[in-house]
């Protein structure tokens, strides 16, 4: 299962919920505004009754890689 949307800051982020076994991972990546700079890649575990846009926000405040 997968479900994506995207949020639209200084830069424009990608999220992608994930189901791998009984856990649920929010993949996140950004895509510049036209800068050369590589997107952001980031990651974080999910607790089943959290919100992905809250998660999402703090994802673009603090990236981090759950793996």
């Amino acid at each position: 299962m997968a479900a994506t949307f995207t949020v639209n800051s200084r830069r424009r982020w990608t999220f992608q919920l994930v189901l791998l076994g009984a856990r649920l991972q929010l993949e996140g990546w950004s895509e510049p505004f036209g800068c050369p700079e590589e997107p952001l890649r980031c990651s974080a575990w999910m607790e089943p009754l959290q919100d992905p846009r809250d998660v999402a926000h703090a994802l673009i405040e603090r990236p981090r890689c759950a793996l």
